[in-house]
């Protein structure tokens, strides 16, 4: 049995995804939440004005992702409103 320390173990590079590989991660987050407030979205949902305006623009905001930044590591998500969660 070899007896090796951590100091003695091959350094492994971390893999680091190219942009284009984060984005594409980021628009399968993107529509998964906008699928999870899909239902906000019939006509008999029970919210008020200002609750569906809330919904609105957050599923704006999610639609928007691709444009708000150039760099994916600084994407901020939008925040679900409080009455869904």
């Amino acid at each position: 049995m070899s007896d090796l320390s951590n100091n003695d173990l091959p350094e492994i590079p971390l893999a680091v995804p190219s942009p284009e590989i984060e984005w594409a991660a980021i628009r399968t987050r993107r529509n998964q939440r906008l699928r999870d407030t899909d239902f906000t979205q019939l006509p008999d949902f029970p919210a008020t004005e200002a609750q569906l305006a809330e919904i609105k623009a957050y599923r704006q905001a999610l639609r928007d992702i691709p444009e708000t930044d150039e760099e994916p590591s600084r994407l901020l998500w939008p925040e679900l409103p409080d009455f869904i969660k």
